[in-house]
């Protein structure tokens, strides 16, 4: 295909998706949002309609209807522009970001690659027509900046996997999200998993003398202890992670059951993956390690959630609105 053909298709591929769904544009729009100028354009849609030797019964693919200064389409084909528009560009790398905010530190590369890629793409934007001038058109701005992992806490990552390898027992300062202070505790590092968007330790704790999950981004420091440690052989990791949660608790068999409105119940519905009920509400289950947690996460929707069970966390969530709400 010659340069001058090679041109005239990028055009055209332009062009059409304008024209989808019967939209009629005058001819100095379209070439305008096509880069070009009226002359160019209208030979180009003669091009592209003005043919020899058509078989008989051949049916037009593309049917373009040319009026006095406006221009129009029938076609099934050719609704999709052969390049991004910058909104799109700039949705693409708005998903991209928010995506990378939600993996842990370990999976966030291939996030980044595909940004960089893409911001690659975004810079050698054609310039177009405009008023009988060309002019340059600006790079969309990308609206959602991650910032770089801290090396601090890759390196503390790396001790830390260093030590579950090694089966040695490490020295932790570690900040609880309801805790003033860190304390500092003895961790066996049975595992290093990954759950709800972030990276945990889960071991025994010999501070405690219980098993306990430390999440990464709330480790201050880590120190080898030392000590070596062997890991259960009855210790099983996949079975704390539910749901793509990750639940450590010495009552693992409870059960947190809350009902959503209907007001709001799609999208619980389609973040949990579980069906609707036949009056517009829904019902999740979870299993419940931490009645503190439960709490929490009832009261963020207000009257839309209604706690079914356990008994003790109903009474929990009416304690807690008894001391918000003021008394007569």
């Amino acid at each position: 295909m010659s340069a001058r053909a090679q041109d005239q298709l990028e055009r055209l591929l332009l062009a059409l998706p304008h024209l989808a769904d019967d939209t009629e544009l005058p001819l100095s729009v379209l070439a305008d949002r096509v880069g070009t100028d009226v002359s160019t354009l209208l030979r180009d849609l003669e091009a592209l309609t003005t043919r020899d030797r058509d078989i008989a019964g051949f049916v037009e693919s593309v049917e373009l209807y040319l009026g006095p200064g406006h221009v129009g389409a029938r076609t099934s084909h050719f609704k999709r522009p052969m390049r991004l528009t910058r909104a799109e560009v700039a949705a693409l790398d708005l998903g991209l970001g928010l995506l990378m905010l939600e993996k842990p530190i370990d999976e966030r590369a291939p996030i980044d690659r595909a940004r960089r890629l893409l911001r690659a793409a975004a810079v050698s934007a054609p310039p177009v027509v405009q008023g009988g001038a060309a002019r340059t058109q600006e790079t969309p701005a990308l609206p959602v900046a991650v910032e770089p992992v801290p090396d601090a806490l890759l390196e503390r990552f790396g001790r830390l996997w260093e030590a579950h390898e090694s089966r040695q027992a490490v020295r932790l300062r570690y900040q609880r999200a309801d805790a003033d202070a860190a304390d500092e505790r003895v961790v066996q590092p049975w595992a290093i998993v990954r759950a709800h968007h972030h990276v945990y330790v889960v071991g025994w704790c010999t501070t405690v003398t219980a098993m306990r999950v430390f999440r990464l981004d709330r480790i201050l420091e880590v120190a080898l202890d030392g000590a070596s440690f062997d890991v259960p052989a009855d210790f099983d990791v996949d079975a704390l992670v539910r749901n793509g949660r990750l639940f450590v608790s010495d009552a693992p068999n409870d059960t947190l059951v809350v009902r959503f409105s209907p007001a709001i119940a799609r999208w619980i519905a389609e973040r949990e993956h579980v069906a609707l009920d036949t009056d517009g509400s829904v019902t999740v289950s979870w299993p419940l390690a931490d009645d503190a947690w439960a709490v929490r996460h009832v009261l963020q929707y207000g009257p839309d959630a209604t706690v079914l069970a356990p008994a003790r966390i109903v009474t929990a969530v009416r304690d807690v609105l008894g001391r918000l709400l003021p008394h007569p």
